[in-house]
C-alpha cells in the first residue's frame, strides 16, 4: 500500500544516513591517525625525540674531537683562550663566614680565570704547528687553572685527589713540563675535555669547573718553571711543605715500600746531591727555600737574602702565577679549606680531607711487607745523625728565608699566618 511504501522509504533513508555518518566518522579517525603518524615517525612521540637528540650529541662530540670546535661556531683566534676568559666570582662566596680579608681582595685579581664555554676553545691545530711544537703566538694560558707543584711527601696527592672530585683535573700525575713536553700536556687536556663533554649531561655546569694538574717535581725543575712562565703565567700554584727531616724520612721509606726490588743507599751517602742508586732521595731535595726562590717572588738582591740561598738557582725569566703555600699539618683545619677555596675561586666548600694512606703498593704481600718494614728508617736513630745534621742546616735557612722574604710577597698566600709562622720557627729545632 502507499502508506507501507512510504514507511519503507523512510527506513531506507535512515539506514543510508546512519551508514554515511559511520563512513564519515571512520574517515575522520583515519585522517587524524595519519596526521599524528606524520608528525611523529614511528607513532611514538616520546621516544623519537630522545633518539634524535642522542644522535645530535654524538655528532657534536665527534666533531669536537676531530676539529676542536662545536659545529656551527665561528673559528676563533688562538689568543681567545687567554683573552676572553671572564672572571668567575661567586657573589655568595663574599658573604661566607671565616673568609680572610686578604683572600677576598685577591680572589679575582690573581691567577687563571675560569673558561666560559667550550666554544671559546680554538681548534687544537691552531695551537700546535706542523712540527709538533706550540705555535708562535698561540695563547694556551687559559687551559690550566691551577697546579700542585711540590713538594714530594707533603700531602700533594691527598690535596689533588680531593680537589679532583669537583674540578676537571687530569686523572693522573702529570710531569710533562719537567721534560719540556708542553705539547703532550696540551693534547691530553683537549682529549680529557672531549671525553668529559661526551659523558656529561650538563655541558654548561661541566664547563664552569676548573682544570688542574699535579707534579711534585715541578718545583725543583728548571724546565717546569720555564714552561709555567712562558705558557701558563696565570696558573695558580699550590705548594706544600713540611719539616725537612720528616719529609726526608717519609720519602726514603716511601721508596723502600714502593720500589722493593731496589736497595736504598744508607742515609750517610745521601747528604748531598741525588747520586746513582739514591732513587731521587737526597738532602738536595730539602732545599725548599732555593726552589721557592725560583718562582721569582722575592727581590733576590740583598746580600742577607742571597746568603740564605745555597744552590744559586736562577729565577724564572718571566712572572709565574700566585702561590698558595701550606704546611702539611694544616690540612685538618677548617680555615685552611676555606682559604684554599677562596684562593682558587671555587664555588663550593671543600669538604674535610680524608686520612692520608701511607701503605705501600706491595703491603698485601706479607713477605715483602715484612722485608720492607725492616728496611725502613727511623731518622731519629743515631745512625742517621749525619743526614739529620745536614737537614737541620737547610731547615733553619728555609725557615728564615720563607718568613723574612717569601711571605712578604703580595703574590704569596698562606692560611692562618700566625700558626704558619709558628711552624716555620719550629724548623730551627731538631724534632728528634
Amino acid at each position: 500500500s502507499p502508506r507501507r511504501h512510504a514507511k519503507l522509504n523512510r527506513n531506507n533513508i535512515i539506514k543510508y544516513v546512519l551508514v554515511a555518518a559511520f563512513i564519515l566518522f571512520a574517515s575522520f579517525n583515519y585522517m587524524i591517525s595519519q596526521s599524528t603518524n606524520m608528525a611523529s615517525p614511528g607513532g611514538n612521540d616520546r621516544q623519537q625525540p630522545s633518539n634524535w637528540s642522542q644522535k645530535k650529541i654524538d655528532e657534536k662530540a665527534e666533531h669536537f674531537i676531530r676539529t676542536g670546535e662545536l659545529p656551527g661556531t665561528k673559528r676563533l683566534a688562538s689568543s681567545v683562550i687567554g683573552q676572553r676568559r671572564e672572571s668567575r666570582v661567586d657573589a655568595d662566596n663574599s658573604n661566607k663566614e671565616g673568609t680572610s680579608q686578604e683572600m677576598k681582595q685577591n680572589r679575582s685579581v690573581h691567577g687563571a680565570k675560569p673558561t666560559n664555554g667550550i666554544e671559546e676553545w680554538p681548534p687544537l691545530s691552531s695551537l700546535i704547528d706542523a712540527h709538533g711544537n706550540i705555535a708562535d703566538g698561540a695563547n694556551i694560558s687559559g687551559l690550566l687553572d691551577f697546579s700542585i707543584i711540590g713538594f714530594p711527601k707533603a700531602a700533594t696527592t691527598s690535596v689533588f685527589r680531593h680537589l679532583s672530585d669537583f674540578t676537571n683535573s687530569l686523572p693522573t700525575e702529570r710531569c710533562d713540563l719537567v721534560v719540556n713536553d708542553t705539547v703532550k700536556l696540551v693534547r691530553d687536556i683537549y682529549d680529557d675535555h672531549a671525553k668529559r663533554m661526551k659523558q656529561s649531561k650538563d655541558d654548561t655546569a661541566m664547563e664552569k669547573q676548573m682544570r688542574g694538574i699535579k707534579c711534585p717535581q715541578d718545583i725543583s725543575s728548571e724546565w717546569s718553571m720555564h714552561n709555567y712562565a712562558k705558557y701558563f703565567p696565570r696558573t695558580k700554584l699550590i705548594v706544600g711543605i713540611r719539616h725537612p727531616i720528616w719529609q726526608f724520612e717519609s720519602l726514603y721509606n716511601f721508596r723502600v715500600s714502593n720500589v722493593p726490588w731496589k736497595k736504598m743507599l744508607p742515609t750517610s751517602k745521601l747528604t748531598k746531591g741525588c747520586q746513582g742508586g739514591s732513587q731521587g732521595v737526597c738532602a738536595w731535595r730539602s732545599n725548599f727555600h732555593d726552589f721557592l726562590a725560583r718562582l721569582g717572588k722575592t727581590p733576590l738582591s740583598s746580600p742577607s737574602e742571597l746568603k740564605l740561598l745555597s744552590l744559586a738557582i736562577n729565577p724564572a725569566q718571566h712572572k709565574v702565577g700566585p702561590v698558595f703555600l701550606y704546611d702539611m699539618s694544616q690540612l685538618s683545619e677548617v680555615k685552611f679549606r676555606k682559604d684554599l677555596r677562596d684562593f682558587l675561586g671555587l664555588t663550593r666548600d671543600i669538604p674535610p680531607f680524608p686520612a692520608i694512606d701511607t701503605s705501600g703498593r706491595f703491603d698485601h704481600i706479607s713477605s715483602i711487607k715484612r722485608r720492607t718494614a725492616s728496611e725502613k728508617i727511623d731518622i731519629c736513630n743515631p745512625e742517621h745523625a749525619a743526614i739529620r745534621s745536614v737537614l737541620m742546616k737547610k731547615a733553619t735557612s728555609a725557615s728564615i728565608w720563607i718568613g723574612d722574604y717569601f711571605l712578604k710577597s703580595e703574590d704569596v698566600f698562606v692560611s692562618n699566618r700566625p700558626y704558619f709562622e709558628s711552624v716555620l720557627k719550629s724548623w730551627k729545632n731538631d724534632p728528634c
